[in-house]
């Protein structure tokens, strides 16, 4: 289990008292190509840092600490390039671990999950985000602080179940939060029950994107 008076950021972990003003939900880099199609070398790092890295600096000026990085894996996430953004501006980032099934095609292959997401079962999916929390991302040492994932609109196909469920594991093993890229409230009163199955307290579920839900 996770030591819960620590915050893993991309530069360690830091005391929750330290992360300041903190903006909670967002990105650095997108690209939705999709899962088959994504490779770093479609974009320069270099280039990232130019454009991005004066917008960190002003809201560095205006008194914020932490930032929420929620690019998921297949999606842009590069928490090599978030170090660099965090040790050039001086703020907290957080990155994650997941997988984001948010597609809103029925029946469509989802576009931002590789195929061994449907070939593996919930647990294995697990062990893999798990290794990520042990030993950082794709080798780079760097650690998630959450774990992120989407799942579809509506009442929740298989893979989304399965996305929910392994978050759930990985959750119950290491006391992070799941932020959930959800949007309508028959998704979130599903995972809700999920985690109850699986004795992950509610709290550590953040359901993202609420204000699609209109009831």
């Amino acid at each position: 289990m996770h030591d819960q008076k620590t915050v893993v950021t991309v530069r360690g972990d830091v005391d929750p008292l330290d992360l300041g003003p903190t903006l909670i939900h967002e990105h650095l880099l997108v690209d939705f190509i999709g899962a088959e199609g994504i490779t770093r070398d479609r974009y320069d790092s270099d280039d990232v840092v130019r454009v991005m890295l004066p917008y960190l600096q002003e809201i560095s000026e205006q008194g914020f600490k932490t930032f929420v990085e929620c690019t998921p894996a297949y999606i842009g996430r590069d928490p090599v390039l978030w170090k660099r953004l965090s040790e050039a501006s001086g703020l907290h980032i957080v990155t994650n671990t997941g997988l984001y099934a948010a597609g809103q095609r029925e029946n469509a292959p989802e576009p931002y999950l590789p195929q061994y997401a449907y070939d593996l079962s919930a647990d294995e999916l697990a062990g893999g985000w798990l290794k990520e929390w042990f030993e950082g991302i794709e080798g780079s040492g760097i650690r998630p602080g959450f774990i992120k994932i989407g799942v579809n609109p509506g009442e929740l196909r298989p893979i989304s179940e399965k996305i929910v469920r392994a978050a759930a594991i990985v959750s119950g093993h290491t006391g992070l939060a799941i932020a959930c890229h959800t949007g309508r409230g028959l998704s979130a009163l599903r995972i809700l029950d999920i985690l109850e199955e699986t004795s992950v307290a509610p709290e550590r579920y953040i359901y993202v994107h609420a204000q699609s839900e209109s009831n």
